[in-house]
């Protein structure tokens, strides 16, 4: 018989392989802006708590982060 459209039987079943494949890239893309937005947020919170905190005290020792320039 002739092959009309694609209906053969030995054509590959390309969509039985790409919703999987697309649905597995969509997960890893997801996962690094996830990844990646927390590590900006954790950068973030890093540097306000650096400048706002001035002194750290850990266990009765404490740190001076930023001294004034005299």
């Amino acid at each position: 018989m002739a092959n009309i459209n694609g209906t053969s039987g030995t054509d590959f079943p390309w969509r039985r392989f790409l919703y999987p494949f697309a649905i597995a890239g969509a997960v890893v893309v997801g996962f690094w802006g996830l990844a990646a937005a927390l590590a900006w947020l954790l950068g973030i919170a890093a540097h306000t708590a650096t400048v706002a905190a001035g002194p750290i005290s850990l266990c009765g020792i404490t740190l001076k982060l930023f001294s004034p320039n005299r």
